[in-house]
């Protein structure tokens, strides 16, 4: 055995490299690509559903390709609140489902692709809404390579390692057991529950100590894995641009067009346009 060489048992114990992210490499005719997170959409934010819905059949057709990193619903209690039957159970709920997913899959009949990842609201989006819509849903996080560009996109509500009380919630949520326990029981119990616990988190954020933020060395770690310098997220709802040693973390901006008039609204997308062999990006307003 050469000196490089190591034995089985050595192998065993040596330290594996982490497993590489998920990846989606652009078509070559796409040449512009837009991204939004946190619209949480629903009954419950009319105006803001509105705007998007809106955006959807105007500007957003500038896109080749939407991606939309988490939180596309303010809850999603399972895909049969498509189901005809749903209106008679959650009226409300479903109407603005099936007005949503009529304006989706509008997107994508006009030839436009759609990817959508799973948020900390709407982690139950599953394969009924992709046939709805034609959306697809994205692992996350995914690394994806637009003009010889590796990013790496995620909702982000994993890099808020702070927050252990959400991270232990979100491995019991995100468990394929505990998700087919809860989609058997009745659509009418669902919608209850998912009112509990809009109410539990919206009391939970309304104190400032719990407002976690993502880890800068837990998203520096996930570069380094997915050999990437950029990064798009969202979860936060703290838009900025972090530049830490010639890496950039993009978080992007909620949408939110409900709150009271001495509020600003916010409807923003993040658009990456293909420039000679580069990328052109820019931000802007969808109301």
């Amino acid at each position: 055995m050469s000196a490089n060489t190591l034995s089985a048992e050595d192998a065993a114990h040596a330290p594996h490299p982490e497993p590489a992210f998920p990846s989606l490499i652009a078509l070559p005719a796409w040449r512009r690509i837009a991204l939004v997170s946190d619209l949480h959409l629903g009954a419950q934010a009319p105006r803001t559903t509105q705007t998007f819905i809106a955006w959807l059949a105007d500007a957003a057709r500038a896109a080749d390709a939407l991606f939309i990193l988490g939180d596309l619903f303010e809850a999603w209690i399972g895909d049969d609140l498509l189901d005809p039957a749903a209106l008679a159970v959650a009226p409300e709920d479903a109407a603005c489902a099936h007005d949503i997913a009529g304006a989706l899959r509008a997107y994508t009949d006009s030839g436009r692709a759609l990817f959508v990842q799973h948020g900390n609201r709407d982690f139950l989006l599953g394969q009924r809404f992709q046939q709805a819509t034609g959306a697809q849903i994205l692992p996350d996080p995914v690394v994806l390579t637009f003009q010889a560009e590796r990013i790496l996109l995620t909702h982000g509500d994993q890099l808020c390692t702070a927050d252990t009380a959400y991270q232990q919630f979100r491995a019991t949520v995100r468990n394929a057991e505990w998700q087919r326990q809860v989609l058997a029981q009745p659509l009418a119990a669902r919608v209850l529950q998912a009112r509990a616990m809009r109410a539990a988190s919206h009391a939970a954020q309304a104190r400032p100590e719990n407002w976690a933020d993502a880890d800068p060395a837990e998203a520096h770690r996930w570069l380094t894995r997915a050999a990437c310098t950029w990064m798009i997220h969202g979860h936060t709802h703290r838009p900025r641009n972090h530049w830490q040693g010639g890496e950039l973390r993009q978080v992007l901006s909620d949408w939110d067009c409900d709150t009271p008039h001495s509020t600003p609204p916010r409807a923003q997308a993040l658009w990456l346009s293909a420039q000679g062999q580069g990328i052109e990006v820019s931000s802007q307003r969808c109301d």
